[in-house]
């Protein structure tokens, strides 16, 4: 658009014809958008003033950034976040799919597809390692547990003593209090409640006695 002027020697009906041709260039000042409607040098200052002015951003800490026109307003990847610019105009911020260095997780429910962890309790579980596996009262440690109240299953074994069904084999030695099988009991040495006794030998107070047939009758004929 050339620039519009008017000469000392142009007539009248040129002034009047080029002042309304530069109206005209120039729009009708009803039309502005801007909140100030004025006139076309107002409304400029304000759209200028709204582009160019600064805004300011603040973390938890309260440590405040001061973002200029023309600046660049970064996002920047965190432990465990990604974030990610994309068209159009999106922001993407994610938690990455491997997550490390967390010093605490708190959820209602823990999983990672199998086992699962609810309300303290776990279930799925395939393999547990630890140094130590407690209920708080029970401990296994280096394949010793202790502080068992009872114990359930279908075999006890340790390797060479194995108990099934109630049934005990493989026994080296069994010491306890009292021995019994719910009738005949032996404690401290003495037996109570016996309906019968098979044995080779009996000895009562430091006397042998046979129970044999022929031991008998061969202690009888040696006298």
């Amino acid at each position: 658009m050339a620039v519009r002027s008017v000469a000392v020697t142009n007539t009248l009906e040129e002034f009047r014809t080029t002042f309304n041709s530069l109206g005209t260039d120039v729009g009708d000042i009803g039309l502005l958008g801007t909140t100030d409607t004025s006139s076309i040098v107002a409304a400029i200052n304000e759209v200028n003033s709204a582009v160019t002015t600064a805004f300011t951003i603040a973390d938890d800490s309260s440590t405040t950034q001061q973002v200029n026109s023309g600046d660049v307003f970064r996002i920047s990847s965190g432990s465990n976040i990604t974030a990610t610019v994309s068209a159009a105009d999106t922001l993407t911020v994610a938690l990455n799919s491997v997550i490390s260095g967390l010093t605490s997780v708190s959820s209602t429910t823990l999983t990672d597809g199998t086992l699962t962890i609810t309300s303290g309790n776990i279930s799925g579980a395939g393999t547990i390692t630890a140094t130590t596996l407690t209920d708080g009262t029970a401990s296994i440690s280096s394949g010793a547990g202790t502080g068992f109240t009872s114990v359930s299953s279908t075999t006890l074994t340790d390797g060479t003593l194995t108990i099934t069904s109630g049934n005990i084999s493989g026994a080296g030695t069994i010491t306890a209090t009292t021995l019994t099988d719910g009738t005949a009991s032996i404690s401290s040495g003495a037996g109570t409640n016996f309906t019968s006794f098979d044995a080779t030998t009996i000895t009562e107070n430091s006397v042998r006695v046979a129970t044999q047939p022929f031991a008998i009758a061969q202690s009888i004929a040696l006298g």
